[in-house]
């Protein structure tokens, strides 16, 4: 009895160190460049001010050079969207999404093909309201703080 018990004993450690390993691989742990999509605006998001432009550069704003790249052959990219309502005539609400993905390549046994699909990495946003003249503001601060907040997380995963 005192051998099984030692047996247990020993499978739950080793299981327990395997768990602690790969608890160490963070979902950021070597992205180094990525790609940035940003969705099209809607009408309503043109009505309350805001551009892609400034988006790009509100949510980039948010990351030091040199620290994540933009690159235009990225396996991971950044996917904006932007979805905003107006209500009484000049107050805007945006519904802000930020996700990063990586692409990736898997097999599939029940077809035997090797197939691509995506994972989500990361993920930021929030729900934001103001009214039209200040919305484009509104929005690439909290633009910026995702940025901000994937740069942090990024900065963590790397140590």
């Amino acid at each position: 009895m005192m051998k099984f018990l030692n047996k247990v004993v020993c499978a739950l450690s080793l299981v327990m160190i395997g768990f602690s390993l790969s608890a160490n691989a963070r979902p950021l742990t070597g992205v180094q460049d990525i790609k940035l999509n940003i969705s099209p605006l809607g009408h309503y998001s043109k009505q309350c001010g805001l551009s892609r432009e400034a988006f790009e550069r509100a949510l980039l704003g948010g990351i030091p050079e040199g620290d994540i790249r933009l690159s235009n052959s990225s396996s991971y990219w950044l996917h904006t969207r932007v979805t905003t309502v107006i209500f009484d005539t000049t107050n805007c609400v945006s519904n802000v999404e930020v996700t990063l993905y990586a692409n990736t390549r898997y097999f599939n046994p029940a077809t035997q093909q090797e197939l691509s699909g995506r994972v989500e990495v990361w993920r930021a946003g929030g729900l934001y309201s103001s009214v039209s003249e200040s919305h484009q503001v509104q929005v690439n601060n909290a633009l910026r703080k995702v940025g901000r907040k994937l740069h942090e997380a990024w900065k963590k995963d790397q140590y």
